[in-house]
């Protein structure tokens, strides 16, 4: 043993602890199937007392927000259920659960759902401390300046990627404003493959195709690294493998555990870079048509991957590769365009639009407004490649023809 320990590289010769990316310390994510039975004994560790847990109808319907709240009231917590938040929510959701966070003084919050339960909770969590109101965080009058209360999140869809991620998203009105803050992050995140089954095949599709766009906006933008590129690329080869699959049967569990790993690795990948303009299609198209925001990043996504290959071809060619296309022989160029092709025809196989036209309730006339809300209001500096108005036109024109090559 003493001859191997003289062997070891310089470089490699020193420990180092390994948080979670994407969580502060101290952190934990649970993965696997049956986690969410430990719900109670992870709490535990966090507080006791009043407990906070937020969701939506439909899980409470389907009997989830009984089972979660049976485990936590066998662990002595006084559980108060919140099952109101709406997909794609509205401050005046968050504005409601805050007036009774601040009745009912909790001790702990728990968000069980996909990202929009995921994301009010995690407001909450920080308003119920400060007593500060929803409507002036997500305003940016006031800013998260220390831990809120202690927050478990366990997604029950396979795309947002919430559990790891210090954003929140929530709608104004029409607009679709967004806040990030690093005690934005849950404490513990408990990823249960079981929790997503209950998902039909549209929100699996457009949840799916939501996790896509994270990773590989995360490859294209300007501070991605060589380690959100792996993890990227990592959570791209399982949703290229495993998202059909997925989609055609909920009951297919190993691709719903594949899915769940896809999404929470999309989402490491894509934190430690940013969003690109897939997600500014999502956000504008919010307001000319109620849409789940991965449908709009995923109709978004080809056209921003396009727009990007003159600057980014070997990236793109990886892509190409990780959703497991064959690029033997191809020109780094032609491997490129397979992957702009890959990405079109994965949104098709799992039934959402790639056109704006496809999409209906646009119409062309509306294209140079969109182009100048995105180029205006979500603008991405970091992207690799600038966009100007001509540009974001462009972009938006092809959006309409369904050519992402037409630059």
């Amino acid at each position: 043993m003493e001859e191997l320990w003289k062997r070891i590289p310089v470089g490699l010769d020193r420990i180092f602890e390994f948080h979670t990316a994407g969580m502060l310390p101290p952190n934990r994510v649970i993965f696997g199937f049956k986690a969410s039975e430990r719900l109670a004994a992870e709490a535990v560790k966090l507080a006791r007392g009043r407990l906070l847990l937020v969701s939506d109808r439909v899980l409470a319907k389907l009997g989830t927000v009984a089972r979660m709240r049976g485990i936590l009231e066998a662990e002595g917590y006084a559980v108060r259920e919140f099952t109101e938040v709406e997909p794609e929510p509205h401050i005046e959701t968050a504005e409601a659960l805050h007036e009774l966070a601040m009745a009912e003084k909790f001790d702990i919050a728990v968000g069980l759902g996909g990202g929009s339960v995921m994301d009010v909770t995690k407001l909450i969590a920080q308003t119920a401390v400060t007593g500060s109101s929803p409507r002036d965080y997500m305003m940016r009058k006031v800013f998260a300046e220390r831990r809120g209360l202690p927050m478990i999140l366990l997604p029950t869809t396979s795309g947002t990627g919430s559990e790891v991620s210090m954003n929140i998203v929530l709608a104004l009105g029409k607009e679709k404003r967004f806040v990030s803050s690093q005690y934005y992050y849950p404490d513990i995140a408990i990823v249960d493959p079981m929790l997503t089954v209950s998902m039909p095949p549209g929100l699996t599709a457009t949840t799916g195709i939501d996790a896509l766009s994270h990773a590989i906006d995360g490859m294209m933008h300007l501070n991605a690294s060589p380690v959100s590129d792996t993890l990227c690329l990592g959570g791209i080869e399982l949703a290229g493998s495993y998202l059909r699959r997925a989609v055609a049967d909920g009951e297919d569990l190993e691709a719903r555990y594949h899915m769940s790993v896809a999404a929470t690795l999309c989402m490491m990948g894509m934190i430690l870079t940013g969003a690109l303009y897939s997600h500014s299609v999502s956000n504008v198209l919010s307001r000319y048509k109620p849409a789940p925001h991965g449908l709009g990043c995923g109709l978004g996504l080809p056209y921003s991957m396009a727009y990007n290959m003159p600057v980014i071809e070997k990236k793109l060619a990886k892509i190409s590769t990780a959703l497991g296309e064959n690029t033997w022989m191809l020109s780094r160029r032609d491997a490129a365009e397979q992957a702009v092709n890959a990405v079109m025809r994965l949104t098709r196989d799992v039934g959402l639009p790639v056109t704006l036209q496809e999409l209906g309730g646009i119409n062309e006339s509306d294209v140079e407004e969109m182009a100048d809300i995105m180029i205006k209001e979500y603008h991405r500096p970091l992207n690799v490649r600038p966009m100007g108005r001509e540009e974001s036109v462009k972009l938006w024109k092809n959006l309409w023809a369904g050519t992402p090559m037409g630059y």
